[in-house]
């Protein structure tokens, strides 16, 4: 009995019911990890905790879907085991399709996967092209329209000096597939002519990419052999011009603008005032004055060392939309006023300024930028300027507003300046578009390419210091402290 009654009293005690309480506890855990492990498995939950968003879609990728009034079928080429892509090392190793996949989250689209091996005649459907693996057909169901977006397009490389190969540095899926889904199922496209002869600046790739991903057309206008600017130009782009217009070009470009033209400037510092006449002609028709020399600002700039690097003030305005807590900046630039007595359908807006004690060096062999010389122009300066003129709206009908955008240099628009949206430059450049145009008919989109380089987590020493003293030392002694205070009351009781 007495063997009985100690059993039992064992299974009553304090120190069994705690351990019986303990093994429920991690019984029902276990539990509740294996269902909802089954419940992800099955309804396919996914999370991107990728640095950069490797594996989700943009917020202008579903704005472009929910706009859409026919369905789309993505057919996302590739053989099995030929998905991954991977620069070496230090580099993602990236699952194409995974991306592509994403797209069936979105609706009016589907993603179909074809082997070209097993089907080595379906693309010639719809395409002439060569087709190699992680391609994509992005075709309009009921039109046929299609697309082909090739692999070789989606990926950019940079030289790997130490093996002087190619390799893939960044990916740009989602911009090109979004892009294709614009144009297969867009009635309207819009096209900018550019401007050349003059010696311009070549675009830069990454406003090429602009133009592109916004379902625009480029081609280059020779506006000396010219009559006129052809009837479908929705911008003209003028991209800092070494050597002056002609008078003749002068007038196709001012007939142009005077009838509703858009125009986008960029000012060229190294061509000169006096060697420019009626390129800043044209600008002076439409009330923006341009000084001599470049800019130098002290107080708005990238740093101390370099004052031409400026970092201006944004002012509120339709372009400047979205840049508030982005840094704009603009080098080597031309510094622009506006007139004071011009036309009552003329408005000159600024979109970004410099301080007030900015100066214009007209000597620019003079490398002493600290201080302003007697020889240099004082300041302030519109360094990006908006000009609409309603005259030929009010004569021909809405839409035939005149707009302008006028820069200061070409390199506001730099690789390094509007290939992510880590600036300001590109959202203004967007913003341009659209409003130049009106912003009714295209969307433009705003999808960087995606970084395939490893990030590494950079700790400070400081950081170093007080993690490790907090998880070697502070932490252990409060977990000794705690159970000595647990240990020292169950003792007395």
């Amino acid at each position: 009995m007495k063997k009985g009654k100690g059993l039992k009293k064992s299974f009553s005690s304090r120190k069994f019911k705690m351990g019986g309480f303990q093994t429920l506890v991690m019984v029902i855990v276990i539990a509740v990890v294996i269902v909802l492990n089954l419940v992800v498995k099955k309804m396919d939950i996914t999370v991107d905790l990728s640095r950069n968003g490797m594996y989700s879609l943009s917020d202008d990728s579903k704005k472009v879907a929910d706009s859409l009034k026919e369905d789309v079928v993505l057919y996302y080429l590739c053989q099995d085991g030929g998905e991954s892509i991977s620069a070496g090392a230090g580099y993602k190793t990236i699952n194409m399709e995974n991306i592509v996949r994403q797209y069936e989250e979105l609706p009016h689209i589907t993603v179909e996967k074809k082997d070209p091996v097993l089907y080595p005649n379906f693309a010639k459907d719809y395409t002439e092209d060569e087709i190699s693996n992680n391609d994509v057909l992005v075709v309009n169901s009921k039109s046929n329209k299609s697309v082909h977006v090739a692999f070789s397009d989606m990926i950019n490389t940079e030289m790997d000096y130490t093996t002087y190969q190619e390799v893939p540095t960044e990916i740009d899926l989602e911009g090109k597939i979004t892009s294709a889904i614009q144009q297969v199922t867009s009635e309207n496209s819009r096209k900018v002519y550019i401007t050349s002869g003059h010696g311009e600046q070549e675009l830069s790739n990454s406003f090429s990419d602009v133009f592109d991903k916004s379902n625009i057309d480029t081609e280059t206008l020779e506006t000396l052999s010219a009559k006129k600017i052809p009837d479908d130009c929705d911008i003209l782009l003028v991209n800092g011009p070494q050597y002056d217009f002609s008078e003749k070009e002068y007038k196709i470009i001012s007939s142009y603008l005077a009838n509703g033209g858009k125009a986008m400037f960029f000012n060229n510092l190294t061509a000169g005032l006096k060697n420019m006449k009626q390129y800043y002609r044209l600008l002076g028709d439409y009330g923006v004055n341009v000084a001599d020399g470049v800019v130098i600002d002290t107080e708005q700039c990238m740093s101390a060392d370099l004052p031409i690097v400026l970092k201006p003030t944004i002012e509120s305005h339709d372009v400047t939309g979205g840049t508030e807590k982005l840094p704009v900046y603009i080098d080597t630039v031309t510094g622009m006023t506006s007139q004071k007595d011009v036309r009552s359908t003329l408005k000159i807006e600024p979109l970004l300024t410099t301080s007030e004690s900015a100066f214009s060096r007209t000597d620019t062999k003079d490398g002493d930028y600290s201080k302003k010389n007697d020889s240099d122009i004082s300041g302030p300066f519109n360094v990006a300027v908006a000009v609409s003129d309603d005259y030929a709206e009010k004569t021909q009908g809405e839409g035939h507003a005149t707009r302008l955008l006028v820069f200061g240099s070409p390199n506001f628009t730099l690789d390094s300046l509007i290939k992510s949206n880590q600036f300001g430059n590109r959202t203004m450049l967007l913003n341009g578009i659209t409003w130049l145009t009106g912003g009714e008919k295209v969307s433009t989109l705003a999808i960087p390419a995606r970084n395939m380089q490893e990030q590494s987590v950079i700790i400070k020493d400081g950081d170093i210091v007080f993690w490790t003293v907090a998880l070697v030392v502070i932490i252990p002694l409060i977990l000794l402290i705690v159970g000595f205070v647990i240990w020292y009351r169950r003792r007395k009781n």
